[in-house]
């Protein structure tokens, strides 16, 4: 599920360097990041941790409403990334659909 998600996020066009804030709006504590960035070298590896943490519902995560592709939207949304967040609910409603 975690590749699903990163590639969904590159797919509508996330930038990678946003994965501290959108780790925050999803419920990710402050520490948890810091830490991300001080384990990781790249930003793609940060954000692929930061995603993890997320499907795991670390922290906070069920307080935004948990690991859904919802929650996801609704951070980039608050994020001002409302083109991904649009392309994001758009293939959200296909996967729904093979499912």
């Amino acid at each position: 599920q975690l590749i699903e998600v990163l590639d969904l996020l590159k797919r509508c066009g996330f930038p990678q360097t946003r994965w501290h804030e959108l780790g925050l709006r999803l419920g990710l504590h402050k520490n948890t990041l810091d830490a991300i960035k001080r384990d990781n070298d790249t930003t793609n590896d940060c954000l692929i941790e930061t995603l993890s943490k997320w499907l795991r519902k670390a922290d906070n995560v069920d307080s935004k409403g948990g690991a859904t592709f919802d929650s996801l939207s609704d951070a980039l949304k608050s994020m001002n990334e409302n083109a991904a967040a649009e392309k994001l609910d758009q293939e959200s409603k296909l996967i729904d659909l093979f499912r």
